[in-house]
This record gives C-alpha cells, structure tokens and sequence, in this order.
C-alpha cells in the first residue's frame, strides 16, 4: 500500500544509513570502544527515529487533520499509550521468563545437544504467557476504536485502514474489464470474477461477471455516468476485514511517537 510513501521512506532510510555508515568509520584512533558503542547506538536511535517519524508524517499529512481535530487525537493517542503502559509489566514479566529460557535452548543448539522436554515446556508456558499479555493490550486497546472513529472522517478512517485502495482497486479492474476486446474478455472474465467471488458478500462469480458485461456495454459518458455506483459494487472485495480495519486504526495511533508529532502540528 502506498508504494510512493514506502519507496520514499526507502530513500530516506539508505541515505541516513550512509551517513551512520560513514560516521561509525571516522572515529579517532585511540577512541575507547565503549564510546564507539555508544555513539553509533545513538545514531542508530536517531536513525530509526527519523525514520518512523517520516513515516508517520506521509499518513498524518495524508489525513489533512483539522486544527479542531489536532487537540483531540494528541489527548486520545495520550490514552491510548497510558492503557499500553499499564499493561507492560505483565509483558516484561513474561518476557524476563521466556528469554532465559531461549537462551539455554540456543546454548545447547550451538552444541547440537537436544533440548530437553521441560525446557520445551517451559518455552511454551512463557511464550502463552507473553500470547495472553499482547491479547490483554488488543482487547483493552480495541475499546478505544469507537472514540477514534468519532474524532475522524470516513475518509480518514479509509486512508489508515486501507478502505481507500478498495475504491482504487476496483475503479482500475473495471477500467481493464472495459479496455479488453471480446476474445480477450471471454477468456479472462469468467476466469477474474471466479476468483473474487466472494457469496459471504453477496457477490458470487455471475453477480460479478454481469458487473462486467453491463459496464463494457456503456458509453465512455454513460460508463462515467454511472462509474461510482458499478465501483461501488466491486470495492467491498478489496475492503479489509472489520478486524483487521480496527487493528490499523490501533496500529497507527498506538505509535509511540505520534503524539509527540501531532503536538508539533500543534505548535
């Protein structure tokens, strides 16, 4: 999704990394390895940093926040993170038992010696452990959703979740539909609207292989007349699942650093 934003983001990350590249490679001689360390510990920090703020910043200039709006999310993405927070040491605890335990597996691995049944059992106990901590945090977070879909725009929504593309996808599928001549249609129609079908939506391979005809039957003015309500009809194959709409909302606004930028916005 987005190629233009991941390609840019790409870019920025080599460039950054050849600067750090090139920094970690000029140190003094005689400098202490420990401060080599911690300087390109730091650069790496920063590095990442700018890189996920970049990101961020591609999607939150996107959404064309309102100044009303600005306020609102900062306090949410606030709650958002402090609920997150609440929930951490149940994770490290989990954490702090299931690493020691990987540890040991990877000594004996590097020996080729096998791993005990109750040092498996014990990995399993932890890492269900850490399963439930991250299931707490979704089902804690995820009642936050309904407070971020009041503050945003059905565009806006549509943008983070992905439901944008949907209308994309299916306004450029039936642009092709219409392009191909009728050799080409009767083989590759039948064959694209079987694998779409989706019954659950209501869109079985004939309801969308009729789709097709009607809409290679218009005009180009009669076809534009009417393009919004045939894609319409189309885009909610392309459409993500409710879960996993609601999982990028999270995803997004669970950023760590996003209010921090959005207080900049602010500013």
């Amino acid at each position: 999704m987005f190629t233009w934003r991941v390609a840019s983001v790409f870019a920025t990350a080599i460039v950054l990394s050849l600067l750090v590249c090139l920094v970690g490679s000029c140190q003094p001689v005689g400098t202490a390895p420990g401060a080599v360390q911690a300087r390109q510990t730091e650069a790496e920090a920063a590095f990442d940093g700018l890189v996920q703020d970049i990101d961020l910043l591609y999607t939150v200039n996107r959404l064309d926040l309102q100044k009303t709006q600005l306020q609102p999310l900062a306090d949410l993405v606030g709650r958002l993170q402090a609920e997150k927070d609440k929930l951490q040491p149940t994770r490290q605890a989990a954490l702090a038992e299931l690493i020691p335990a990987l540890r040991e597996k990877r000594a004996l691995l590097v020996q080729d010696k096998p791993v005990p049944a109750d040092l498996e059992e014990r990995i399993r106990a932890s890492q269900a452990k850490l399963d439930d901590a991250d299931e707490a945090v979704t089902q804690t977070t995820a009642k936050l959703v309904p407070d971020l879909k009041k503050l945003l725009s059905p565009e806006q929504v549509a943008i983070i979740t992905g439901a944008d593309e949907a209308h994309a996808q299916a306004e450029e599928l039936l642009q092709w539909v219409r392009e191909m001549d009728a050799a080409t249609f009767a083989e590759e129609g039948k064959a694209n609207a079987a694998e779409l079908a989706d019954p659950d939506l209501k869109l079985p391979a004939d309801a969308i292989m009729k789709l097709f005809s009607d809409a290679r039957k218009l005009s180009e003015a009669d076809y534009n007349k009417q393009r919004e309500t045939f894609i319409s009809k189309l885009s909610p194959l392309y459409m993500p699942m409710q879960e996993a709409a609601d999982s990028a909302l999270l995803d997004f606004f669970g950023s760590p650093r996003l209010g921090a930028i959005l207080k900049e916005k602010l500013g």
